[in-house]
């Protein structure tokens, strides 16, 4: 046809592999880079075509022909695991109370309004490839390109300096980017590859979807006993490393509370569907939701406020650091009273109490959470210093919009003693450092933050050295600055930065955290007002007091709690990846997979900030990238409930989001 310069199946694309296999997997299932023997999901690519523009691409698609024959049943593929601590048995034989619920958190999709794509460029003359994709890892698109191409990894130079956002779900290296550089090595030219909105819909990362049968024991005056049930969700059609997430699931449903005993069962299998990945929240949502909604639902069995209840079982402040008693799991400091009262008297917890007593249909929810910021993998970084002055950072994390560039230099400044204007930081190069990790878990600010701290320390203490010896002087007695070092005290005497720095100085340090999170924590309180008729839900007020450790630059901690906070409220009351009993995905495209947008977005979320410092990390960093999204379904959920149960409604609201079909329904049975 016009245009076309190739068409491939599976099999013809000259790969050493033709399927991803993610390390670090338990019993993965192989992602074929075209499908050959079956389709496990529609949007599954099983040909690729390469024409001169999209146009002529597009006529070309609608002349292939795919024959699919209806397979046998394939039976799921399951992965079930257990986490816990204490007694629960026991916990549950002597509890005064018991409460148990059926709860459940839709399907969610990455929902990045930029779709993703990639950029194919293979040097034959250099047998090199220049790859550009909208990824979160750099060093991850590299390895699995270049494993699957027959490469080594030097061969491969991974960049990605603008992913578009990404929330996690464009971390992962999919099949149409080891596509599109094997199409570039066969045609020996560029080749671009970009997901249409629907395509985008259909393949790209979803995660939640999870179904929680959840049973709550406590004494009759409220303190907490034990926590024990069951968790189903849907891993996608591939075992990947979004599969894992059940561990985040469990860890996350102690909270920020006194829990003596949990007992869980989690059940990962797979569905249609693409593969499941971390996004924003990284399954950390879910076991707050768990945990946030069963005390709402103890509260009312026993006629207490939820504040009142969540007051009586936080851990408190002079018991840090903590052991929770989940495996590994030590709390590293954080006034969890101290949020719960900022907030919920920001909120004005006592005048919704009085606006429900004049017959308003208004409801004040709570949720805390307690975050592990941080995956606990080394992090690597270079600092150079040049003879004009300029420091050169050097971090392989790939930015999304979280601002790294501004704070890692703010981070390098600092320790340098330098100038911030004389700072520039480059990252999203594979070429940078050996290896980085994947730009998610709220971690960038811990584990690179600590990393350039290391790597720009470094560098001042080996200037220092070189000015003593030059100088014949001793290292205290010495001042830095941009144009050189000078004794203190003694005028004229001093070095340029050019002579001690010759062509530049370099230093490369790694933080390892040695698996230690820091663990951030907040207090969100949701206020809304219901109509009972419409089973609309109006949000009025959200107050977020967080403790997100040492601020490195506020006003960017500000941005990351109120872009998690829209994309929580998404969880909460929108978002929900639909599919057919066929398989067929029916929210694709944002015409049925519904967003925040500005008017949902009328009510701000008001941020109080707290702070005290991470005694897992040198600089005393948490993580806040996830902390305004994870507690804002289950806030939600708890302040609609609460509307209800004013208005004489005893009705449990167990699932998100609450739309107003799904509120419609509960309130006419």
């Amino acid at each position: 046809m016009p245009g076309v310069v190739g068409a491939w199946t599976a099999g013809e694309l000259g790969l050493k592999v033709g399927a991803i296999v993610e390390r670090g997997v338990e019993t993965p299932i192989e992602r074929p880079i075209l499908a050959s023997d079956a389709v496990r999901f529609e949007g599954e690519a099983v040909a690729v075509i390469a024409a001169e523009s999209d146009y002529e691409a597009a006529d070309a698609v609608e002349a292939v022909t795919v024959e699919l024959t209806e397979p046998d049943l394939v039976e799921a593929h399951v992965i079930e695991s257990s986490h816990g601590f204490g007694d629960a048995d026991s916990a549950f034989r002597g509890a005064a109370v018991t409460v148990r619920e059926e709860l459940g958190m839709a399907r969610i999709e990455g929902a990045a309004i930029e779709p993703r794509a990639c950029l194919a460029d293979w040097h034959d003359s250099e047998q090199r490839l220049d790859m550009r994709a909208s990824v979160g890892w750099v060093h991850g698109l590299r390895d699995t390109v270049a494993g699957c191409l027959g490469l080594e990894p030097d061969q491969v130079v991974a960049l990605s300096e603008d992913v578009g956002g990404s929330f996690g779900a464009k971390n992962q290296t999919y099949p149409e980017y080891v596509v599109a550089a094997a199409v570039s090595r066969l045609l020996k030219r560029p080749v671009r590859w970009v997901a249409g909105r629907v395509e985008d819909g259909l393949t790209t990362a979803q995660a939640h979807g999870a179904r929680l049968d959840l049973e709550l024991a406590a004494d009759a005056d409220g303190r907490l006993r034990g926590v024990r049930g069951r968790i189903d969700w849907p891993i996608g059609a591939y075992v990947t490393r979004g599969a894992m997430m059940s561990h985040g699931y469990a860890s996350h449903m102690v909270s920020a509370y006194r829990l003596p005993a949990m007992d869980l069962a989690i059940t990962a299998r797979t569905a249609p569907g693409p593969a499941a990945s971390f996004i924003r929240g990284g399954g950390r949502p879910v076991g707050n939701f768990g945990i946030e909604r069963m005390l709402d639902r103890l509260a009312r069995k026993l006629g207490l406020d939820p504040v009142e209840l969540r007051r009586r079982n936080l851990i408190p402040a002079e018991a840090m650091p903590h052991e929770t008693g989940f495996p590994g799991q030590v709390y590293d400091g954080g006034d969890y009273r101290r949020l719960l009262d900022l907030a919920t008297e920001r909120a004005g917890h006592r005048e919704v109490r009085a606006r429900q007593k004049h017959g308003e249909t208004v409801g004040v929810g709570v949720a805390m959470c307690v975050e592990s910021t941080g995956i606990g993998m080394p992090e690597p970084s270079r600092v150079l210093l040049h003879p004009d002055g300029t420091a050169e950072v050097i971090a392989g994390s790939t930015p999304q919009g979280q601002g790294h560039l501004t704070f890692l230099a703010q981070v390098a400044a600092d320790r340098l003693g330098w100038p911030l204007d004389k700072v520039v930081v480059r990252a999203g190069d594979s070429r940078g450092v050996p290896f980085s990790a994947v730009t998610a878990g709220s971690r960038t600010a811990v584990e690179v933050g600590n990393s350039v701290a290391l790597s720009a320390a470094a560098a001042r203490r080996q200037l220092l050295e070189r000015a003593a010896n030059l100088l014949e002087a001793a290292p205290e007695d010495l001042e830095v600055t941009q144009d050189g070092v000078a004794v203190r005290g003694a005028p004229g005497r001093g070095a340029s930065l050019a002579d001690l720095v010759g062509e530049g100085l370099a230093t490369f340090e790694t933080w390892d955290s040695h698996g230690a999170p820091a663990w951030a924590s907040s207090c969100h309180v949701a206020v809304v007002a219901v109509d009972l008729e419409t089973a609309g839900v109006e949000m009025e007020r959200y107050v977020i007091a967080h403790d997100s450790g040492r601020a490195i630059n506020p006003l960017l901690l500000e941005g990351q709690l109120q872009g998690g906070y829209a994309h929580g409220l998404g969880y909460g009351l929108f978002e929900e990846a639909l599919y057919s009993e066929e398989g067929a995905l029916r929210s694709a495209s944002f015409l049925d997979y519904t967003i925040p947008s500005p008017p949902e977005l009328a009510v701000e979320p008001e941020l109080i900030h707290t702070e005290t410092a991470s005694s897992h990390n040198p600089e005393g960093f948490r993580g806040v990238g996830e902390a305004g999204t994870i507690a804002v379904p289950a806030a939600i959920a708890n302040a609609v409930e609460d509307a209800l149960y004013a208005a004489g409604r005893e009705i449990c609201v167990g699932e998100v989001p609450v739309t107003p079909l799904r509120l419609w329904r509960l309130l006419n049975g």
